[in-house]
């Protein structure tokens, strides 16, 4: 693992052989300063364990360095030398902010200290200068979340009622969000008191609208924070090998559930105090036309989210749209989760020929796409199922999101094996 240099046209990794022996300044601290610096970067900002560790590996191998890497979701070993010269560093971070436009430019600086255009110390520095870019304007932040809510409640089956209490409730988690990043306090209690957050509004909605669908509502509010995509990377990493690192994550994302079911049990508890307070009605979808507005609304402001580089939305937005369709289509001829393995593997073909087409990363057109079709909100239904000691309907809902959630990781590994990424991300 580092100990010989790759082919030139390593299909795993993807980063370019390095053009002869390393220049004279670029030494052994600064080739090892180098690669801890970018996996630790790449790890806080989204990057699975198993696309992680087969960039750091072939980038390790190109500066010539030996190294071994271990990742998990809250941790990084990184061994470095020959035992029993070896150094060892143990890195605690915690991943599972995703910034796309980060993940991009850092894919890049690899690429470049790969191929010799920089030395490792000016890769670090390079490394440096993205880590302190700042995010979007938390104005720009809060319209996103209430503008990705109001969609969300019409892809969930609601109506206009709905999506307005979505976006008020989505307005709010945004709030607590940003609020959560300045107190580590609050940070700790932002699923649960945005789940309660959520499910308060829509109680409240109910005051202008009787009929409102109060869990759309409540679930659409939340749909940044619900973990669809965290379980389905889970799957992957250990579909992948990663058992340490997926059985983590799939515990984190089955506590994020948890959270969420219980703040919105205590929110719908409290506002049902409030004697203008109604149960609500049932959802009344809207046609297909709605449907495909509202996915082709939500893409942008999930960008914002996500923070994806606007020249890149020529990429992902027909990707995502692409595979929305295959989904759409599929689920009126075949089973929802084979329509749903069928979208996956669609966007992982498109995602793989785009990065080797413009030497960027695959996730750049994967994860927006992916986010959509995740089986986030079945998993928070079947939380608050299990709340309300309807036990048969929560373990019929929980199987349906394993279900899907496999569908879509053997989609993303059969699109892998059909058109190998160049890039490791």
């Amino acid at each position: 693992m580092g100990s010989s240099l790759p082919r030139p046209d390593d299909e795993v990794s993807g980063l370019r052989a390095w053009p002869g022996a390393l220049p004279p300044e670029a030494a052994a601290d600064d080739a090892a300063r180098f690669l801890l610096d970018v996996v630790r970067a790449l790890h806080a900002y989204g990057m699975p364990a198993h696309r992680l560790e087969a960039m750091a590996d072939a980038l390790a191998a190109q500066l010539q360095t030996e190294a071994y890497f271990f990742c998990t979701p809250t941790a990084l070993l990184v061994a470095l030398g020959t035992p029993p010269e070896q150094r060892t560093f143990l890195v605690r971070a915690d991943s599972g902010e995703l910034d796309l436009g980060k993940l991009r430019d850092l894919d890049a600086i690899a690429n470049a200290v790969a191929r010799g255009d920089q030395t490792p110390a000016e890769g670090s520095a390079a490394v440096a200068s993205v880590l302190r870019q700042p995010g979007p304007p938390a104005a720009l932040t809060l319209f996103a979340h209430a503008a990705v809510a109001a969609a969300a409640a019409v892809l969930l089956g609601g109506r206009l009622p709905e999506a307005l209490t979505a976006s008020c409730a989505g307005f709010t988690v945004g709030l607590l969000e940003l609020l959560a990043r300045r107190s580590q306090p609050l940070g700790r209690l932002l699923l649960p008191a945005s789940a309660l957050a959520a499910a308060a509004l829509s109680g409240l909605g109910t005051a202008l609208w009787p009929d409102l669908a109060r869990p759309i509502a409540t679930v659409a509010g939340l749909i940044i924070l619900v973990p669809g995509l965290a379980l389905t990377i889970a799957m992957n990493e250990i579909a992948t090998g990663h058992l340490v690192s997926g059985t983590s994550r799939l515990s984190r994302a089955f506590m994020a559930f948890l959270l969420l079911g219980f703040g919105a049990a205590l929110g719908s508890e409290l506002v049902a105090l409030l004697p203008f307070v109604t149960d609500g009605g049932a959802a009344d979808r809207l046609g297909p036309l709605y449907t495909w507005a509202a996915f082709a609304t939500c893409l942008a402001p999930l960008a914002v989210l996500l923070r994806a580089r606007l020249r890149d939305a020529p990429f992902f937005v027909p990707a995502a749209l692409l595979a929305f369709g295959a989904v759409q289509q599929g689920s009126q001829l075949v089973d929802p989760a084979l329509a749903a393995g069928a979208g996956a593997l669609l966007l992982g073909v498109v995602g793989n020929g785009y990065a080797r087409w413009r030497d960027r990363p695959a996730a750049i057109v994967i994860v927006p796409g992916l986010l959509l079709l995740v089986p986030g909100s079945l998993g928070f239904r079947s939380i608050t199922h299990f709340l309300d000691e309807d036990v048969l309907t929560a373990v019929g809902t929980a199987f349906d999101v394993a279900l899907l959630a496999v569908a879509l990781v053997g989609g993303l590994l059969v699109a892998t094996l059909a058109l190998p990424p160049r890039k490791a991300l």
